[in-house]
């Protein structure tokens, strides 16, 4: 549709230059389509953004996959498995609820990131 826009338009001005339409109404004219044009590639952006960001977690998934099939039969976690899975561990401050102390700890895996689980 962004290409039939593009020779709408031009065919607009000719028909402008050549005086078939009035200066008003090819201002007009022109502004919607090119109002459409500029939507309608921001829409694709958008859309290619949302694709590149799908395909990169789920190579990303594929990459972590990859890594738990090299350590099915893990008999004793030791610093190597740790730096492989693990990127990064947030320990928060300790808090009192109840009357029991708690803390928070967030772990960043390596290609996915956080992974929320319930409680």
């Amino acid at each position: 549709r962004i290409a039939d826009i593009d020779k709408i338009i031009r065919k607009l001005y000719e028909d402008n230059v050549m005086g078939k339409i009035p200066e008003e109404r090819f201002y007009k004219m022109s502004a919607e389509y090119e109002a459409e044009q500029k939507a309608l590639e921001e829409r694709i952006s958008k859309l290619k953004h949302t694709i590149d960001t799908a395909n990169e977690q789920s190579l990303n998934t594929d990459r972590f996959l990859a890594l738990v099939k090299k350590y099915t039969e893990i008999t004793e976690l030791d610093a190597e498995i740790i730096r492989e899975f693990i990127d990064k561990i947030i320990v928060f401050k300790a808090e009192k609820v109840d009357g029991r102390r708690t803390q928070r700890i967030q772990i960043f895996y390596n290609c996915i990131g956080a992974i929320d689980l319930p409680n």
